[in-house]
């Protein structure tokens, strides 16, 4: 199997059997991605369309100072985010930038408060299909930011540095929207949790 720089060498080359590898290893996860920031899996196949349209119209200018799979995401990412603003849909929040160090972490970059998750929480009696379902549901409702960003990390599992080179973002936006996202989707499920105790 061809290693990164021979596939982008062999992109640069024009050769379609390149262009097929990598549709058939990233394709699924970019229409799934994709899928989850839109709403619906026919929008994001439009997307998705456009963002291969663009990856291979573009890819001489790619210069590999990141991984081709955050190159990838992140054109995904911003057709996406067009998609939703063209309908007048995209929710965005954002950090205030003169609370980010000083209100979740210390000199060193350790959170000051970890973010909770849900081992300890009266949920405990609803069983893991039922919660994946419940954390589904409340994810699907958070800004898209917020969204965006648990999808990369939980999700893709992209580490830091990959979800920086996807949004642009800087190491110090990206904790902070990690843990507000975070937190944003724990006080969902917990409210859920509780309406649904009380059977509302």
């Amino acid at each position: 199997m061809q290693d990164e720089k021979e596939l982008l060498q062999s992109l640069r080359d024009g050769d379609n059997n390149a262009y097929r590898s990598v549709l058939k290893k990233y394709g699924p996860m970019l229409l799934g991605y994709a899928a989850r920031f839109v709403g619906n899996r026919h929008d994001a196949e439009e997307v998705v369309q456009e963002a291969i349209v663009s990856i291979f119209a573009s890819i001489d200018r790619f210069e590999g100072q990141c991984s081709l799979r955050s190159w990838l995401f992140r054109i995904v990412h911003h057709k996406a985010v067009d998609h939703l603003r063209r309908n007048a849909r995209f929710v965005k929040v954002s950090p205030r930038e003169d609370e980010t160090m000083e209100e979740f972490f210390d000199n060193r970059g350790h959170w000051l408060n970890p973010p909770n998750m849900w081992d300890n929480s009266p949920e405990a009696h609803v069983n893991a299909r039922q919660m994946l379902q419940i954390v589904k549901e409340q994810m699907d409702m958070l800004p898209h930011n917020y969204r965006d960003i648990i999808l990369l990390r939980e999700v893709y599992k992209m580490d830091t540095e990959e979800i920086c080179n996807t949004l642009e973002v800087t190491s110090v936006h990206a904790r902070v929207m990690l843990h507000r996202a975070r937190q944003a989707l724990y006080r969902a499920v917990d409210k859920h949790l509780q309406q649904k105790g009380r059977g509302a």
